[in-house]
């Protein structure tokens, strides 16, 4: 595994800094996210709504988010899988009020936020894991190694999109070289100087988990959220004994 690194460094921003924590033998859980979806305005940083709102959607309709996270990343069954949701996801978008600005006097809108299946899975997959209390054991986070295309080992079935491959491979690499620093990571604020600071702190791994040839071009909180996606599998599915 090499070449990429540079490209991911650069990606956040950040210099490279600091070693991995220690592992331990026990696991964690998350705290729960006290914040309100509908306190988010225009000037949240959009990864943060895009948590609020998926806390929101978790608290709701937690079945229906765990069909989601089972589909395939990249398939057909997960935008489907959506689609059962969605609109539930659009009602816990924030509201923005807009009186006194100008001679908008009480209007009243909406955020609108874009987002890609591969970042909502992961900000769902944390807000479930903080609704559900699970406990991470470092067992069980500590799956990764090199190579891992997380969709087919957890899935048994191997997505089609190759970049969700790559991206879910790369982090489910990162995971289980650095499962005792997984826990300070989710206790930043999405889109923080303090997430990425979490996450560099991961970066002496990067290296060994980008396969050769391979470009990876990651902003911090995209990694968070992949790497929820996959402790999410981690701890929740069951690996694929063909896999």
């Amino acid at each position: 595994m090499r070449n990429g690194f540079v490209s991911i460094l650069a990606a956040i921003g950040l210099a490279a800094s600091g070693s991995a924590q220690a592992q331990s033998s026990m696991g964690f859980r998350l705290g729960q996210d006290q914040r309100d979806h509908r306190t988010a305005g225009p000037d949240t940083p959009p990864q943060e709504t895009l948590m609020r709102t998926a806390k929101c959607v978790a608290e709701d309709r937690p079945e229906e988010v765990r069909a989601y996270l089972a589909s395939t990343p990249g398939s057909t069954e997960e935008a489907a899988l959506y689609d059962v949701f969605g609109e539930k996801l659009r009602k816990c978008m924030p509201n923005v009020d807009f009186s006194a600005v100008g001679n908008m006097q009480g209007a009243r809108g909406s955020l609108s936020m874009s987002f890609e299946h591969s970042t909502l899975r992961g900000a769902l997959a944390e807000s479930l894991l903080r609704e559900d209390k699970t406990e991470l054991l470092l067992d069980r986070i500590m799956l990764g190694d090199d190579g891992m295309f997380v969709a087919e080992r957890f899935h048994g079935e191997r997505s089609g999109n190759i970049e969700r491959v790559f991206a879910l491979g790369f982090a489910g690499c990162v995971m289980g070289h650095n499962a005792g620093t997984l826990d300070a990571l989710f206790q930043t604020d999405p889109g923080s100087d303090d997430e990425k600071q979490a996450i560099m702190a991961m970066s002496e791994s990067f290296g060994q988990c980008v396969m050769e040839g391979q470009s990876l071009k990651l902003r911090a909180w995209a990694l968070r959220n992949q790497l929820a996606e996959v402790v999410y599998y981690a701890v929740n599915l069951e690996a694929q004994p063909d896999a």
